[in-house]
């Protein structure tokens, strides 16, 4: 019994953060501002620095310096957020806000994948996962934590009660 509730509150763990993928994010705009910022065209390469903020839709970057490497083609650029703290915010369908932070994010337009490396930590509500790394992986709603060898384990941290609520939506009494 006690194996398939926390299968279950894991299960619904992951399945909440599938849901960081917006589909209306996507199709907005990136707006990007700074301090300064640096452009080698001939690298087609960007780098803001001080104070930088991302914008899409309901996306939210912060960064000290972020980079942003133009694809050959649209919708394949790289965007690599650093500082002492880069954060990363998004607004759920549900209306539920995403939060991570790390030292380094990494977002790969092209594969709809969101790297963060370096005390590395995702918080959805009071729900919390920390590692060294962690890779979110939007199309295929898969979410991987590892941890860099210092320390051997990653953790989670959730309150049982945010996911009670979930499992008995649609359950007659």
């Amino acid at each position: 019994m006690k194996i398939n509730k926390l299968s279950l509150i894991i299960s619904t763990l992951l399945i909440s953060f599938a849901s960081i993928a917006l589909e209306s994010d996507f199709t907005q705009p990136i707006h990007v501002s700074s301090v300064s910022q640096h452009v080698t065209m001939k690298n087609d390469r960007v780098v803001f620095q001080d104070d930088v903020l991302l914008t899409q839709g309901t996306i939210k970057l912060t960064a000290d310096k972020l980079t942003v490497i133009q694809g050959k083609q649209s919708n394949q650029e790289i965007m690599i957020a650093e500082g002492s703290v880069a954060t990363f915010y998004q607004t759920q369908e549900d209306g539920k806000p995403i939060d991570a932070e790390a030292n380094v994010i990494r977002y790969d337009v092209a594969k709809a994948q969101v790297t963060l490396t370096g005390n590395a930590q995702v918080k959805q509500l009071k729900s919390q996962i920390n590692g060294s790394k962690i890779i979110y992986f939007m199309e295929t709603e898969e979410l991987t934590v590892s941890n860099d060898g210092k320390e051997t384990r990653v953790t989670t941290v959730f309150l049982p009660a945010q996911f009670e609520k979930k499992s008995t939506v649609g359950k007659e009494e």
